[in-house]
């Protein structure tokens, strides 16, 4: 079969005067009957373990494959098609179509520095310049009082204090218990950043079937099944919405005013670091690199957030399909949608039976949304990372769109963080030495989860069987309930000690440090992991160690990213967030949750 990739050496094309080059994507096509396209669309209707093979991405120097050179190039679609189909006929009896869009680039080709771009240059010069300021006022001027106000907030020593200041003794024993939520944070971080790192890998390699390959070794199901993952986010958002409601509002009158302050302040909280790098994407991101793949994976991205940008502001962007704009961001407006839900439900209904029919209600109704929606758009169960579907990350999948993403699919999560953090609240005084005969039972809940993980290959392994066609619609909500209700049972656990092996381990103090950069890492993994492919100059050869390197950096730059992000950014606007709301450094440290 023909390559699925391919790339023309690049800057071997800009040497001559005038190149251009173009990455392009088509597909193989006859005009007669063809037992080689009969034979590679019967091996790529395998979609699940297999790439497309008769859809090829390649990139050409055109304006060497481009052979008359006395007659202007009109059209590019049609030379690059028939130049393909001169070599493809020559070669396998096999003739192409071309497919929109072109991604062309000459090398005189300049971005030109517009608006946007000053504006994002000049609110980054003007954050650089407080954090400079403030941290030598901060370090000569210690009895200044101009040095103890908002310019304080970006003393670079003092962001260190508090990243690495571990939360206050407290009378509370939650709040003492909630310790291990920032081991099983950090540890789930680092394996979506993982999954999200083979992009680069998986893209453009010149052994597309050592990547197949993997689908017939088993041991590999716990990563491609395993974004399922990306649920213990929703439980813990949920934990802890609950525990600091309960702190801070349950004993006064909460009404609508309380609710809508509650939404608006997590939203400045969420936004402030957010739009910042939403700016640098939709601005200074295009002018960083270049390279044959550049137009794909960074040019793409720039346009959709110059365009959707106030879907991600508004938090609805997880509604609005084909963007590609900050894709792993879905989960901040999914999270944001059922945290609204939440704090309705807790302000709205204020007696415990109110709250249990209300909650059994929506966990119910997000139950019957997964499989409804699993059945009308014919979906499976688990939303799986195949070859196909890495070349796009899952922008293009129907279960990513449908069944992943969405808010109200993901409410059955949310309903079952809600209750674990009203159990933790409620009983953080009760006797709990009664269930520490249950420890042994606690030590096996990861070998549960992992089997949970592991059922979703019964539905590839037997794909085509007709009575897998309801199993998948009732194995859309078992598979995330289950998943979700033996992870709240073991951060239960942790909470009231129950055993002490997983919750001495997650107990570290390094987790509570790392723990606060992982919503710095979250929003700026994808963007180096882009800029990686979108960089990639030649065919990579995936190999195990390959995949490993790619895998260990990534998550170590995406770490390393988050930590200044963080002290530059995320930190000082985080504090000025605190000030704006009359939050006292005593109180703060009082209740803080995380």
């Amino acid at each position: 079969m023909p390559p699925v990739y391919h790339l023309d050496p690049y800057e071997e094309c800009f040497f001559d005067p005038g190149g251009v080059y173009c990455d392009i994507n088509f597909a193989l096509v006859s005009d007669e009957p063809s037992a080689l396209l009969n034979m590679i669309q019967q091996y790529s209707s395998e979609n699940v373990i297999h790439y497309n093979h008769s859809n090829l991405d390649y990139g050409i120097c055109i304006t060497k494959k481009y052979k008359n050179r006395t007659e202007p190039m009109i059209d590019r679609k049609m030379t690059l098609e028939r130049w393909l189909n001169h070599t493809f006929w020559k070669n396998y009896k096999l003739k192409t179509r071309v497919k929109d869009p072109l991604y062309c680039g000459a090398s005189a080709d300049e971005i030109p520095i517009d608006g946007p771009d000053i504006f994002v240059a000049v609110m980054s010069s003007i954050i650089i310049t407080l954090n400079l300021l403030g941290s030598l006022l901060d370090f000569f001027g210690a009895n200044c009082k101009f040095a103890k106000g908002l310019v304080s907030c970006f003393s670079l020593r003092q962001n260190w204090n508090r990243l690495v200041a571990t939360p206050d003794q407290t009378n509370l024993p939650t709040l003492k218990n909630l310790k291990p939520i920032n081991g099983i944070k950090v540890i789930c971080m680092v394996f979506v950043i993982s999954i999200h790192s083979f992009l680069p890998v998986t893209n453009y390699m010149s052994n597309t079937q050592y990547f197949e390959s993997f689908f017939n070794n088993y041991f590999y199901y716990i990563i491609f099944n395993g974004t399922i993952i990306m649920q213990t986010f929703f439980i813990i958002s949920g934990c802890l919405f609950v525990i600091k409601y309960c702190l801070d509002v349950e004993e006064k009158t909460a009404n609508i005013m309380t609710a809508l302050k509650f939404i608006f302040f997590r939203w400045l909280r969420l936004t402030l670091p957010y739009a910042f790098l939403l700016g640098f994407t939709s601005t200074w991101m295009r002018h960083l690199g270049s390279g044959p793949l550049w137009q794909r994976f960074i040019g793409n991205e720039v346009k959709d957030c110059r365009r959707n940008w106030w879907m991600h502001l508004l938090y609805v962007n997880n509604y609005f399909t084909g963007s590609e704009c900050m894709g792993q961001t879905w989960y901040l407006a999914a999270d944001m949608q059922l945290y609204c839900v939440s704090i309705c439900v807790f302000v709205f209904f204020k007696s415990v039976k109110s709250r249990k029919i209300i909650l059994t209600s929506l966990f119910l109704i997000g139950c019957l949304f997964r499989m409804w929606n699993t059945y009308y758009h014919n979906l499976d169960p688990i939303l799986t990372m195949t070859p196909e579907q890495s070349r796009y990350l899952f922008q293009r999948d129907k279960n990513f769109i449908h069944l992943y993403v969405p808010g109200h699919t993901n409410l059955p999560a949310c309903v079952i963080g809600l209750t674990l953090g009203y159990i933790a609240y409620t009983y953080q005084n009760h006797d709990i030495e009664k269930f520490k005969k249950y420890r042994q039972a606690l030590w096996l809940i990861p070998l549960v989860l992992v089997g949970i993980i592991y059922t979703g290959l019964i539905f590839i392994i037997f794909r085509d069987a007709v009575s897998m066609y309801y199993m998948k619609i009732f194995f859309s909500a078992a598979s995330v309930t289950l998943f979700d209700t033996f992870v709240a049972i073991l951060i239960l656990g942790c909470i009231f000690k129950i055993e002490d092996i997983y919750t001495s381990f997650l107990e570290w103090n390094g987790w509570t440090i790392s723990s606060k950069l992982t919503y710095s890492a979250y929003l700026v993994h994808i963007g180096l992991i882009r800029y990686v492919a979108g960089t990639k100059a030649a065919l990579i050869h995936t190999s195990f160690i390959v995949m490993l390197m790619y895998v260990l950096g990534t998550v170590t730059l995406s770490f390393a990213g988050a930590f200044v992000f963080w002290l530059v950014v995320e930190a000082p606007l985080n504090q000025i967030f605190k000030a704006l709301i009359h939050i006292n450094r005593k109180a703060r440290n009082k209740n803080e949750v995380v």
